[in-house]
């Protein structure tokens, strides 16, 4: 090749160069920038997670993640379908609830992050105040054992009931089994939670979790009789992965795209009085 040749065709290797990065939507040097969002599959509750989820979803974007949420109704399990990989995380329980689903079901799940306090509290159409019910009330509280159990704290606190002693809300859930006194001989009556939020007017008194309260408009700040105190609550909701995935590089993107100035924004604007930021 004559020196005019080569270099022509040096001149024109060179342009080509220049001209790839017009005609081709992916830069020459890979970037993470470029690299396709990384789907992810979230599973949520209903109700107040979903607009919450919407916030968390554009955050991740920025992050290079594709949240996409995916809403369980009923007693269809987030847990069960995170632990058979159609979800990569899910987010709708808290710390105890979490606890007694590895116990009972043996799910291979790990937690990575926490979220929010979604305080629980007692609802009636017949009663201002716990104080108020008479002798004999009938009383709904949630018939799974980790609600069960803060609705029998916030009875034993209001001082109406009792518990047995050494109980231990941090390592352990109260059943109907451990009331120990019960002077106004309360009916307390198990039910599904989302049951209590649909019929709290049909007893005395119902203790209903968000999720489920403000899925028929009720704020535990402006309707409940009663909640939870925030303060020493083990209680905390939690984002779970599964085991084998608890390492993976984009658990650390989810958790900050939760824990951002955007979600707490969020919640302190929209859902004051309903959730309580745990980050």
């Amino acid at each position: 090749m004559n020196r005019r040749v080569f270099g022509r065709a040096a001149a024109l290797f060179a342009a080509s160069l220049f001209a790839i990065p017009l005609f081709t939507s992916a830069p020459f040097f890979g970037t993470a920038h470029a690299a396709e969002p990384i789907p992810l599959k979230v599973g949520i509750r209903g109700g107040i997670s979903e607009p919450l989820w919407e916030v968390v979803a554009k955050v991740g974007k920025t992050h290079g993640l594709a949240i996409e949420p995916i809403v369980f109704a009923g007693s269809l399990s987030p847990n069960e379908a995170l632990n058979n990989g159609e979800l990569q995380a899910n987010s709708f329980q808290h710390i105890p609830f979490f606890r007694d689903q590895i116990k009972q079901r043996g799910y291979k799940l790990a937690v990575v992050a926490d979220t929010y306090l979604s305080p629980i509290a007692f609802y009636s159409k017949k009663h201002k105040s716990l104080k108020d019910l008479p002798t004999g009330a009938k009383v709904g509280v949630p018939d799974d054992p980790s609600n069960e159990s803060r609705a029998l704290i916030v009875l034993r606190d209001e001082g109406l009931i009792t518990l047995r002693d050494g109980f231990d809300a941090y390592n352990e859930t109260a059943t109907l089994a451990d009331i120990r006194s019960n002077p106004r001989k309360l009916e307390i009556v198990e039910a599904k939670s989302v049951v209590l939020a649909r019929s709290y007017q049909d007893v005395d008194a119902a203790a209903v979790i968000s999720s489920f309260a403000s899925q028929v408009g009720l704020n535990a700040a402006r309707d409940g009789i009663a909640q939870e105190k925030k303060e020493n609550n083990p209680n905390v909701n939690i984002i779970v992965v599964r085991e084998q995935d608890k390492a993976a590089p984009w658990v650390p993107l989810l958790v900050k795209s939760f824990q951002s100035p955007e979600v707490r924004a969020h919640i302190e604007k929209e859902l004051a009085g309903v959730l309580i930021p745990a980050f």
